[in-house]
């Protein structure tokens, strides 16, 4: 994923767009955001534990493992990028990888090309029909 991305879609549209059931229950309102940052919460799509349908729950960008005690021990640490190659032999993304998988709904996201030593020219990136669409992700309780 990216290090920033955008959502013009509000929770009725992510809902319809994910065939999503119930999600009054969300304790975020899903505005649009057009400058979305690690450590943010944002709306998130997971499997529901209990009956297995998807829901759409709040959740900090940037994930926090099981074993860390406290955010503090991340500090300087990314987590919010898991990469490919790695996915499956670092312990951080491998438990979460094969248990929890989710979807981050995104209507785009934000690249920079770096133009010069101080300057970055950032570029939007999005689907041309305009719908909305899902980052993979994973999370950790």
């Amino acid at each position: 994923m990216c290090g920033r991305y955008f959502r013009r879609s509000d929770k009725q549209r992510i809902a319809e767009a994910f065939h999503l059931g119930v999600f009054e229950d969300l304790p975020l309102e899903v505005a649009p955001s057009y400058n979305i940052a690690p450590t943010t919460m944002q709306p998130v799509i997971r499997n529901n534990r209990d009956t297995g349908e998807r829901e759409m729950v709040a959740m900090r960008w940037g994930m926090v493992p099981n074993f860390a005690k406290s955010l503090a021990d991340f500090k300087g640490f990314s987590t919010i990028n898991a990469k490919a190659e790695t996915l499956l032999s670092k312990p951080l993304w491998r438990i979460p990888f094969h248990r929890r998988r989710c979807l981050i709904p995104g209507d785009g996201f934000y690249e920079w090309k770096r133009l010069d030593e101080k300057t970055k020219q950032p570029y939007a990136f999005a689907l041309r029909s305009g719908e909305p669409f899902a980052f993979g992700g994973v999370w950790d309780a």
